[in-house]
């Protein structure tokens, strides 16, 4: 069959329509469903009705369940939720990130169906990084090359405050990332910098690296780069999580909030991710010097 699909923005994304997930479907379509997410890097598919078993399968054929986090191990699927008692992070804003930055392989993809939707607020926000790395003025783009970012969960809960070392265990999940990524398949490069667990830009001062941060940020943040997308019960959004980097608005939260969360990990870690490394324990580093004007 040949999928009937409706761009979601000039930037990224598309809807599948008139494919039912709860119901298997043959390999030819799964092959399709791939195609589709490679070029698109975000699929919607409305209307589904959806237990975890079909989630899940839905999920497979993209990559292999991750279940390194915590929520994970303990059950099937992890809930985005402010309604259920295992629910987690459900609530708040959420600024442009993408998931497990501080692993040297993140995540290669996420999946998340919705069962309860407040009536307004909560829209979750896309960004493709590709074409921000394309829009960018060559100056910034050669200045980029061969800077890294250092990446750390620091188990402080907010999500919008930036990665501290001070006060974080040793144990903590720490990575190294260069600031452009670079698909090995395809060449496609783009910028690769999830802003809320960086603790700072390796090679630059500490103001420089914070300026340029910051300038990162307002362009990842253009709407011209990106999907905005309000949730109805019964969609099932996957999305690229290297290309793209997703936000979460805010909502009041007498209203109830639940998706389903599926993440999928990277079997090819090594490969698409060469120049990566974890990091065990503090990262030693001295400041270098800020360079001439």
């Amino acid at each position: 069959m040949t999928l009937e699909i409706r761009p979601l923005s000039p930037a990224l994304g598309v809807e599948v329509l008139g494919l039912d997930l709860a119901k298997p479907f043959d390999a030819a379509t799964g092959e399709e469903l791939v195609q589709l997410y490679q070029r698109h890097h975000l699929l919607l598919l409305r209307g589904q009705d959806l237990d975890e078993d079909a989630q899940i399968r839905f999920a497979e054929h993209f990559g292999p369940v991750s279940r390194r986090s915590p929520a994970m191990q303990k059950a099937k699927a992890a809930y985005v939720s402010n309604s259920r008692a295992d629910g987690i992070l459900g609530q708040g804003e959420l600024h442009f990130h993408s998931d497990n930055t501080f692993f040297q392989h993140p995540l290669k993809a996420i999946g998340l169906y919705a069962i309860e939707v407040p009536p307004e607020g909560g829209d979750t926000l896309f960004s493709n990084c590709a074409a921000v790395y394309r829009a960018l003025p060559e100056a910034l783009r050669r200045r980029l090359d061969g800077l890294t970012s250092y990446q750390l969960f620091d188990y402080n809960g907010d999500y919008n405050r930036r990665s501290v070392e001070e006060g974080t265990p040793h144990d903590a999940n720490r990575a190294v990332h260069p600031l452009v990524w670079t698909d090995p398949d395809t060449g496609v490069r783009a910028v690769f910098l999830s802003e809320h667990t960086a603790v700072r830009i390796n090679e630059l001062p500490i103001a420089e690296g914070e300026k340029l941060i910051a300038e990162l940020h307002d362009w990842i943040a253009d709407p011209q780069f990106g999907y905005r997308h309000r949730w109805q019960p019964g969609d099932m959004l996957l999305w690229d999580n290297i290309v793209l980097q997703h936000a979460r608005e805010p909502f009041d939260l007498k209203h109830k909030r639940t998706l389903r969360r599926i993440p999928v990990g990277d079997p090819d870690g090594d490969r698409r991710f060469p120049q990566s490394r974890t990091i065990v324990g503090p990262m030693p580093w001295v400041e270098p010097a800020a360079q001439p004007a």
